[in-house]
């Protein structure tokens, strides 16, 4: 466990170089993403812990649009569903829809349109929901004393840097995420990769990078998740 800043800071001490600060974050906001992603395919893995699901009200007959939460961090959407007719909505390019128009709810489908989902077969005033997955968001590093939370290694908690209260989830998300408070070691490993490469250390870069595919592995293999 740990929060994003305090792994810069330790991968910086570890190495004796301060210089490579701006670097070390870099690198370390990649692992997170790679760490989403399956080893050998780099195929997205739909992590449990990047769920999210929302309602939606239509507001428009025939076709609606949904934006997008971030066009960044989007991953994949999981499923939509529509109250008022009691069914999922199937995916469909609009091309394609058309070559089925003889199922049942031919007008009834979706599909990704830049930042965008565009549901169609709907009514205006309709409800319904959607469940989609985000990567974790990127993270900035944070000087010592502008930390919102910190972690105390001893004890195993987070704490309000200002108070030594207890952090909101809100107030969390702004220094850590689900990766880092279960899975440091793997990142760190990552970023050592990175590290050692960027000073032609291929030795330690060769074994920092089998040890965190390692880590991404079992990693795959523990998360709950849906693929």
């Amino acid at each position: 466990m740990t929060t994003f800043s305090q792994l810069v800071d330790d991968i910086l001490v570890e190495m004796v170089r301060p210089d490579l600060r701006n670097s070390i974050i870099a690198y370390a906001n990649q692992t997170l993403r790679e760490i989403q992603l399956r080893p050998n395919s780099n195929t997205a893995v739909n992590y449990d812990a990047n769920r999210f699901e929302v309602p939606l009200a239509f507001s428009s007959d025939g076709m609606w649009l949904w934006s997008l939460p971030s066009a960044t961090r989007f991953q994949d959407v999981e499923a939509i569903y529509v109250d008022d007719l009691g069914l999922y909505v199937p995916k469909r390019n609009p091309r394609i829809a058309l070559e089925f128009s003889f199922e049942p709810n031919p007008d009834l489908y979706w599909y990704r349109s830049g930042a965008q989902i565009a549901i169609n077969g709907v009514l205006n005033g309709w409800t319904g929901k959607i469940s989609y997955f985000m990567y974790t968001q990127t993270l900035a590093y944070k000087a010592a004393g502008a930390r919102i939370i910190t972690y105390n290694v001893e004890d195993d908690t987070y704490l309000l840097a200002s108070s030594g209260g207890v952090p909101t989830e809100e107030e969390l998300a702004t220094e850590t995420n689900w990766i880092l408070q279960r899975w440091a070691d793997t990142v760190k490993e990552g970023v050592r990769a990175k590290a050692y490469k960027r000073l032609a250390d291929e030795t330690r870069a060769r074994m920092a990078y089998s040890s965190f595919e390692t880590g991404r592995l079992i990693i795959t293999q523990s998360e709950p998740s849906s693929s």
